[in-house]
């Protein structure tokens, strides 16, 4: 097993090692042959850059209305959801570099015999309780599970959205009973009028709302030429208008169905190599009706492509020289971009570290400050010879 895994929660990955005294220190590459237990020193890491695809879809969970059947019958209304179901479509995506331990450039640092204690120790970057201040960038994805509506609003928020069904559900149903009684010559009806409680039917209900909806907008136009013939305020007139418009949409609910729309956000990570770089790569596909998954499949792709711009390949790959300086990252720079359905939707310009070159400090250099994103050089001091 590789080094790397065993240290990974214990090795500094970050290269924010100000003031270094290079001339005191020696530094070699950790292989498969080292053993931590022999050997006296700190180790630590250079970044490698993955890319996080953040995609924010809108889902839209659609709600049948209870009365949909009798839509077209009673409103006229042909375009009415017809039954429950989820629609997906993107609406934001982004890019964003991440740095990370590179498990190939590992490094161990140790000290030469006349160095101090003093000195060994303004080697690292330590908090005020002597730990690492940190240990490479976390990258957790979010990915919204798609539980429709009990997962963004309650029992009681759901049925809100068709508050105007929850009538009665009974009705009185009046049943007239007519008695013939025969006396000699006379004739004589007797009327029994039985009521009885029975279920509203759904035709029923349906009409009821019908006529709701058919008094709101009488109501409505009596109110906005002037029938009533009382001098209402302009803000009072728009302040009626505005709710009885409301409650006809409560009504028509019950008809063409409901719509409740939310925001999914998902991530996914994306390693740039030499075996990928300058191909088209999926990264998540999207069906509108089932939602968005990683990798290839069904729907609209979304295919990542990363360019290197090629200016570090002048440079010969380095690797670290056996008891020499500090070891550093030239990084190469790369443009990013997320082709979604053909189309390039977004284009980032940022470095890549692994496709860069790797190389060591001279041991006369000092008070040295690292990026600790890509593991390139900030500043520097040369000392005199």
């Amino acid at each position: 097993m590789r080094i790397h895994k065993i240290f990974l929660l214990v090795t500094i990955i970050s290269l924010a090692l100000p003031h270094l005294l290079i001339a005191q220190i020696s530094v070699s590459k950790i292989d498969d042959s080292f053993n931590p237990g022999s050997n006296g020193g700190i180790i630590y890491a250079l970044p490698r850059t993955l890319i996080q695809v953040d995609v924010t879809v809108e889902q839209k969970e659609l709600l049948a209305g209870p009365l949909r059947n009798y839509a077209e019958e009673y409103m006229g209304i042909t375009n009415f959801i017809s039954e429950n179901g989820f629609e997906y479509s993107i609406k934001d995506i982004k890019l964003i570099p991440v740095s990370e331990p590179d498990p190939e450039q590992y490094y161990f640092i140790t000290q030469v015999e006349k160095t101090s204690r003093e000195a060994w120790q303004t080697i690292m970057t330590l908090n005020g309780h002597g730990m690492v201040t940190s240990l490479g960038a976390v990258n957790e994805g979010q990915a919204g599970a798609a539980n429709g509506l009990k997962s963004s609003l309650g029992d009681d928020e759901v049925i809100a959205l068709f508050s105007k069904y929850a009538d009665l559900n009974l009705y009185a149903k009046v049943d007239t009973i007519v008695r013939t009684i025969n006396i000699d010559t006379i004739t004589i009806e007797n009327y029994t009028f039985k009521t009885t409680m029975t279920d509203k039917p759904l035709e029923v209900k349906a009409r009821e709302v019908a006529d709701m909806i058919h008094r709101i907008r009488e109501g409505r136009y009596n109110l906005l030429i002037g029938y009533p013939e009382v001098n209402y305020s302009e803000g009072a007139l728009k302040f009626m208008n505005e709710e009885l418009l409301k409650l006809e949409e409560e009504y028509l609910h019950l008809f063409t169905g409901a719509v409740v729309k939310s925001n999914l956000t998902y991530s996914f990570t994306f390693m740039p190599g030499p075996e990928n770089s300058g191909s088209s790569v999926p990264i998540f596909h999207l069906s509108e009706s089932t939602g968005i998954a990683e990798g290839s499949g069904g729907g609209e792709q979304g295919m990542i492509l990363v360019e290197s711009h090629g200016n570090a390949s002048v440079l010969s790959s380095g690797e670290a020289n056996p008891g020499g300086g500090l070891v550093y990252r030239i990084p190469e720079e790369a443009e990013v971009k997320l082709i979604y359905n053909g189309n390039t939707v977004v284009q980032i310009h940022t470095a890549i570290s692994q496709f860069g070159r790797v190389a060591s400090l001279p041991v006369n250099v000092s008070n040295v400050e690292f990026d600790g994103t890509t593991g390139g050089l900030k500043s520097l001091k040369l000392e005199a010879e």
